[in-house]
């Protein structure tokens, strides 16, 4: 395929829908020429609605990629930029999605591991989140603290947590998660009204 850079031009929407019928035919060179009729446009949709550079052309291309693939369930002689622009909305959407899923994942592990380490006391005093976390802890009503302590010191399972608290195994998940946000809430609070004082010199 030629890049989104080309200058070549066609004269009107006839010659576009004689295109799509040969690509549908299996021409790849009208193919390509639709790649340039439609190529800056589709690029300056995606940064538009994702600004993100690299992602830009990734993305552009893998719509390209997509309408060449399912080139047969597009009409031909309707709107083909239009029908482009909706190939990669979507891929946008999949691609917001999945980034929001990651940020969730990397914030779960954090918390996670934070609690992991002052349930058990494998941390640095020096270290000031840690020694948040620990103050928000002793915060906790002692049912939440021994169930933090089962879950990460003992490293028991939601059954056996259950099973210990005459709960469900339901229950236990959904309070382990309750008590996590709860802790993060309480650390992002000690830690935006902490005094910001200036590094003392060496």
């Amino acid at each position: 395929m030629s890049g989104f850079g080309s200058e070549w031009k066609i004269g009107g929407p006839e010659d576009e829908e004689d295109l799509v019928i040969r690509v549908q035919r299996g021409d790849l060179s009208a193919f390509e020429r639709l790649l340039d009729l439609h190529g800056a446009h589709l690029r300056a949709f995606v940064a538009m609605k994702l600004p993100v550079p690299h992602l830009i052309d990734e993305i552009a291309h893998e719509a390209f990629v997509f309408a060449h693939r399912h080139i047969h369930d597009f009409r031909a002689g309707t709107d083909f930029g239009k029908w482009l622009r909706a190939i990669a909305f979507n891929l946008i959407r999949k691609e917001t999605l999945r980034h929001q899923r990651l940020s969730k994942n990397r914030e779960k592990f954090l918390e996670h591991h934070l609690v992991q380490q002052a349930v058990k006391g494998e941390f640095a005093p020096e270290m000031p989140l840690i020694a948040v976390l620990e103050e928000c802890l002793a915060r906790l009503p002692e049912q939440q603290r021994l169930l933090l302590e089962r879950k990460y010191t003992l490293s028991e399972s939601s059954r056996e947590i259950a099973h210990a608290f005459g709960q469900s195994e339901a229950w236990v998940r959904t309070t382990l998660c309750r008590v996590r946000t709860a802790l993060r809430q309480c650390i992002e609070t000690k830690l935006n009204s902490a005094p910001h004082s200036a590094p003392e010199p060496a």
